[in-house]
């Protein structure tokens, strides 16, 4: 999301001079005349703040797993974007500037404009944003200690569901989170109060920003070539590249962030049972 949010901003300083919305929550709404002053990202979210009159709006966003942002530097003769006809269902928003690129949102399912003062109503209940580095006039740096006290809120909860719950840390998905259980040797189900937290949080950290920085994508093994770009995440019942056990896999039950997840049942072993335990120890 963050990359997305990096390449809209290279559009900060162009003004709307058409403007063409679809979603119900902002068909109709009139941005003509508005400048785009910047856009950014927190978690999964996209926040485009945009000046009009004084008044500072953000067009908010989230694309969830099927939308997209996309800049489009055709036009039809009637000016609007030159989007192929399959595309046109799709089509959710459509910012055309005065530099002549349209800023075009397909299948975004999640599009709602509100007062830029009041963007806390769709992201203050999101943890620290992962990618949050040194603190800047829009966004605050990462925040170590809050991040740690919010996973460690639920000591019983499993790490898996902690990481991917945003209201811990923002902008951990799936792969990440099912990596860094792999890379940390934690089975995913462990508590949360059982794990390491400072090290697995800087690993993350150090990942997905190596990520963005490198435009490696969402390679975890250094390796770009598909196949051999993560080490348990779509390898079911294939060697482990650590060991050669092979990959364990869970499908997703539909509970919230019970998602699909990949681990190696002899890097990441189950902690034992108390019966176990206890005949460890007699």
């Amino acid at each position: 999301m963050h990359r997305t949010a990096a390449r809209l901003d290279t559009l900060a300083g162009a003004t709307v001079v058409r403007a063409d919305l679809r979603h119900p929550a902002v068909a109709g709404a009139d941005l003509r005349g508005a400048r785009l002053a910047e856009t950014r990202a927190h978690g999964k979210h996209l926040l485009t703040r945009l000046e009009r009159d004084g008044r500072r709006l953000t067009l908010h966003s989230h694309l969830r797993m099927d939308g997209s942002w996309t800049l489009i530097r055709k036009h039809r003769d009637d000016g609007r974007p030159a989007l192929p006809r399959h595309l046109l269902p799709t089509l959710r928003a459509a910012l055309t500037l005065d530099s002549g690129v349209s800023l075009v949102g397909l299948g975004v399912p999640v599009l709602e404009l509100l007062e830029t003062r009041d963007e806390h109503r769709v992201v203050g209940h999101l943890g620290p944003d992962v990618l949050a580095g040194q603190p800047t006039a829009t966004q605050a740096a990462f925040d170590d200690d809050d991040a740690l006290r919010r996973l460690r809120r639920d000591p019983s909860r499993p790490l898996v569901e902690a990481l991917l719950d945003q209201r811990g840390v923002a902008g951990f998905g799936n792969l990440w989170a099912v990596e860094l259980c792999f890379l940390r040797g934690c089975w995913p189900w462990t508590p949360v109060g059982d794990v390491e937290l400072e090290p697995l949080l800087a690993l993350g950290r150090r990942m997905i920003t190596h990520s963005l920085e490198h435009g490696t994508g969402m390679t975890t093994t250094g390796v770009k070539r598909r196949g051999e770009n993560h080490w348990v995440t779509g390898r079911s019942n294939r060697p482990c590249r650590r060991c050669g056990t092979l990959v364990r896999f869970r499908p997703a039950t539909g509970a919230p962030l019970a998602r699909e997840v990949w681990w190696c049942p002899s890097c990441q072993r189950a902690p034992a049972t108390r019966q176990e335990q206890a005949r460890a120890s007699g």
